[in-house]
């Protein structure tokens, strides 16, 4: 092994070995091991209506995450603020309505004008036909194969004396090739 490829080798040995202490640092910024912020505020105390209100605001830092995942202070203290205003007994959308007023629509996660309502709405309605179409459908299919209908196994045709009129004539040469095929059934 050369020289270069060892000092690679070892370059990376170290490098790999630096990244579990790297991201345990990462953390410990990252994390408040207590669950009380820095307003002194219990954050895992359940209040009603906060986790959905919390994952309909985007963090304003940013932009890029709602507050109830988002680790920045300006996302802590608006999850706190909410809870605060939660318990006061403001109403979810009052507070939804000050924060849009507050930053304007782009707070919202999914604002109210776009479209992705109506799709979701439109969606529903689709998958729900679809499968009470199937539903139907299965149901005509499972009884189609127990009366053995079109679905089922094909019943056995009864053995006419004269034809009918959808069946061909029979003519001598049918009648012999019965004849010869029972002789041949018959012997062992």
């Amino acid at each position: 092994m050369s020289a270069r490829s060892r000092t690679t080798v070892w370059l990376l040995f170290g490098a790999l070995s630096a990244l579990p202490a790297a991201s345990a640092r990462a953390d410990e910024e990252h994390s408040d091991p207590s669950s009380v912020n820095q307003a002194g505020e219990d954050m895992d105390t359940y209040v009603e209506g906060a986790s959905r209100l919390e994952g309909r605001i985007m963090a304003p830092c940013c932009w890029m995450q709602t507050i109830d995942i988002h680790g920045s202070p300006i996302a802590e203290e608006l999850r706190s603020e909410i809870r605060r205003r939660l318990r006061a007994g403001e109403t979810p959308d009052a507070i939804e309505a000050s924060f849009v007023q507050r930053y304007g629509e782009k707070i919202l996660a999914v604002p109210n004008s776009s479209p992705i309502g109506g799709l979701a709405t439109f969606l529903a309605l689709g998958f729900g036909g679809a499968g009470v179409s199937a539903y139907f459908m299965l149901r005509r299919w499972s009884r189609a194969g127990k009366s053995g209908g079109s679905g089922g196994t094909p019943k056995p045709k009864k053995k006419a004396d004269k034809p009918s009129a959808g069946e061909p004539k029979r003519d001598a040469l049918d009648e012999r090739l019965d004849r010869e095929l029972s002789e041949i059934g018959g012997q062992p």
